[in-house]
């Protein structure tokens, strides 16, 4: 079983067409897996809108193998960094095949810091090579990633992540603070408006300039500079009362 999802979800399916094949991995978020916290900066808003349940993480069966896959993160680092490095080099052939531009997500359903992971060892060419981060190892792979984590997405915004790992930090409910942080050095920040699908989202949040983040996930293709991503409410966000959805 690959550990990445392809033209699995509407948002990377928009982005194929734009020229771009998407691989999504999924793992299970927080602490679900029992091994640890996946994401260390989740706030209760954000657990309670996660979207690990949406679309096919609503089947038991799904849920099940992310878990899985979760626990072999934990238990073999090293097979499970080889196993994916043979995915993306499958994502990057049928990329080739279809005329698209290869890319990847490695935390679609946890946060963790894929920079520091490693080594990773792999084939290529016929010979074997070891790396010290996923990135390295596909150096003309377009990498992207959601964060809570300040400190990573301001190392992103002052240029001290893998050159092509694109960072963009989530604003919840507790860490406005961290968002306008983020902006006024430069990054980019989610936010999550109660705006209802086909109207206008804001023009601005506390100053910043809202782009539409809906229309793709390619985050790495937006503007630069300090914007706002905003995002349309889905599944369980829409009857968020935390504060993680903003009232418009």
């Amino acid at each position: 079983m690959s550990l990445l999802s392809i033209s699995a979800d509407a948002k990377t399916v928009k982005g194929e067409k734009q020229g771009y094949l998407t691989g999504i991995l999924y793992l299970a978020p927080h602490t679900i897996a029992g091994i640890g916290n996946l994401c260390p900066d989740a706030s209760e808003g954000c657990k309670a809108a996660c979207l690990y349940s949406a679309g096919r993480g609503a089947f038991n069966s799904v849920q099940a193998a992310r878990i899985a896959k979760t626990k072999r993160f934990k238990a073999d680092r090293a097979g499970f960094m080889a196993e994916l490095a043979k995915d993306i080099a499958a994502l990057v052939r049928k990329a080739k095949r279809s005329g698209l531009v290869p890319v990847v997500r490695l935390n679609g359903t946890s946060d963790l810091p894929w920079e520091n992971i490693g080594p990773v060892n792999y084939d290529r060419d016929g010979g074997r090579f070891q790396v010290a981060n996923i990135m390295a190892a596909f150096p003309d792979v377009q990498f992207y990633d959601y964060t809570k984590s300040a400190r990573r997405a301001i190392a992103h915004a002052f240029g001290d992540m893998p050159a092509n790992y694109h960072l963009t930090f989530s604003r919840s409910e507790c860490n406005d603070r961290d968002a306008l942080n983020v902006l006024a050095r430069g990054g980019n920040v989610a936010v999550v408006f109660s705006t209802r699908k086909g109207d206008w989202l804001p023009a601005t949040w506390r100053g910043h300039e809202v782009i539409n983040g809906d229309e793709s996930d390619l985050r790495f293709l937006d503007a630069r500079g300090g914007f706002v991503v905003g995002l349309y409410a889905k599944g369980k966000a829409r009857r968020d009362r935390s504060g993680f959805v903003v009232g418009v």
